[in-house]
């Protein structure tokens, strides 16, 4: 984990605003502890740190020679992990009406780590496209994007759903895949992932189109 963080703050070439993001996440959530003797929410901080993991990895997947086992090993670590960027975004499960102040105070808290969950994820999934795009044509790697996001969610659905995690395919795999099968015969699986699915490929197609445009402008 120490590695991870050296990584990240000491790399110039880092996005600034992940950590404006996480900054303010962790304030407001020092802040909630503090007005209200309450740790519930805690756990956040936590789900931010696995949803910042997939970024640090294809932010040294950037510069790993492609076809190393150090490559093969990060770019697997990253489809594990993908997936904890966007399941902050469910975390509004845990908002509960105390009062309307600590309401809005929480509404206001889940949102910003949110942001910085979809944020990292999304910048993540940049990396790994314009990995993509060295190698396939552009249209395949669109099409192989397209596929991530609905992986994504999926991924998503077992965390959130069936209330597995990323480190499960190594301590629990039997249980994990049993799960999955069993998963594949419910209708609200395959509705679940489809509109959230989707959701992650919209703000994606748009974050592409924006970096595209100022890479041009650049």
């Amino acid at each position: 984990m120490n590695k991870i963080l050296t990584i990240y703050l000491f790399n110039r070439k880092q996005n600034p605003n992940l950590i404006i993001l996480s900054v303010i996440s962790i304030l407001l959530m020092l802040l909630r502890v503090k007005l209200t003797y309450n740790m519930y929410l805690l756990f956040l901080i936590w789900n931010l740190f696995l949803g910042y993991v997939p970024y640090f990895m294809s932010s040294q997947l950037k510069s790993t020679v492609p076809g190393t086992y150090k490559f093969y090993l990060l770019l697997i670590g990253w489809l594990l992990f993908i997936p904890n960027s966007f399941y902050l975004l469910t975390d509004f499960v845990h908002l509960h009406h105390h009062s309307d102040l600590q309401y809005i105070f929480d509404a206001l808290l889940l949102t910003f780590f949110s942001i910085a969950g979809f944020y990292a994820g999304i910048s993540s999934m940049l990396h790994i496209h314009g990995l993509l795009e060295m190698k396939y044509s552009s249209q395949k790697s669109k099409y192989v994007m397209i596929t991530l996001c609905y992986l994504s969610s999926f991924g998503v659905y077992l965390g959130r759903i069936l209330r597995f995690n990323s480190w499960d395919i190594v301590s629990n795999p039997i249980k994990l895949f049993s799960n999955i099968l069993s998963s594949l015969q419910h209708f609200q699986t395959y509705e679940f992932v489809t509109l959230f699915g989707t959701f992650i490929l919209i703000v994606y197609s748009i974050s592409h189109l924006l970096s595209d445009n100022k890479t041009i402008k650049s």
